[in-house]
């Protein structure tokens, strides 16, 4: 399974377990109420 993330994009691919198992860890991660959208925040880099 591959998941590819931009800025303002999100594309997911692989069967539907697989999808289903990535965004139950991503909601582990980032708690119960985070939404796809705000997964898609970007990420500030320090320097």
């Amino acid at each position: 399974m591959k998941s590819y993330r931009t800025e303002t994009t999100l594309h997911i691919v692989g069967k539907a377990w697989q999808i289903q198992a990535l965004l139950h860890q991503w909601q582990k991660e980032h708690g119960p109420s985070a939404t796809i959208a705000s997964l898609m925040v970007p990420k500030k880099v320090q320097v």
